[in-house]
């Protein structure tokens, strides 16, 4: 099957490139076709409209270029989307894991009756019912900011 089509190949080669092809009939009603005209038999001229190869390669090396473009605006489209995707999960991640940390604190907050900071110097500053009542907002803040879907 290899060896038909590469005789075909060649045959098309060889008339695409031929300037002038030769048709004529032997004595056993053969007939031939050659670029050389035989030198004792009447043969005829065969016009060959072969398109010029010069047009094909340059309207073929366009087209080339234009699929190369597109293949390559898809490429970029993947990656972009891919990266995209990507920073998308890491965000959420990042709020889940900051839903869990405010959940926690909120929890802390109100089940813990005293609440204090600890003081460069080491002591402990004790917060008041007030202080308290603003942390735990402060708290419910970030649960609201952090575990809420957008």
């Amino acid at each position: 099957m290899r060896l038909i089509t590469l005789l075909f190949t060649l045959i098309f080669v060889v008339f695409a490139h031929a300037g002038q092809v030769y048709k004529w009939t032997d004595e056993s009603g053969q007939t031939h076709f050659s670029q050389f005209p035989p030198a004792q038999t009447q043969a005829d001229k065969v016009e060959v409209n072969a398109p010029s190869s010069s047009k094909n390669a340059a309207a073929a090396n366009e087209k080339l270029q234009k699929v190369r473009q597109q293949l390559q605006e898809q490429a970029v489209d993947r990656v972009t989307e891919s990266e995209d995707e990507k920073l998308a999960a890491l965000e959420e991640q990042r709020m889940a894991e900051n839903c869990k940390k405010a959940k926690q604190r909120l929890l802390d907050l109100k089940n813990n009756g005293r609440i204090f900071k600890t003081l460069e110097n080491g002591e402990r500053e004790w917060y008041d019912e007030k202080g308290r009542a603003n942390l735990i907002a402060n708290a419910q803040k970030d649960v609201d900011k952090y575990c809420s879907k957008k």
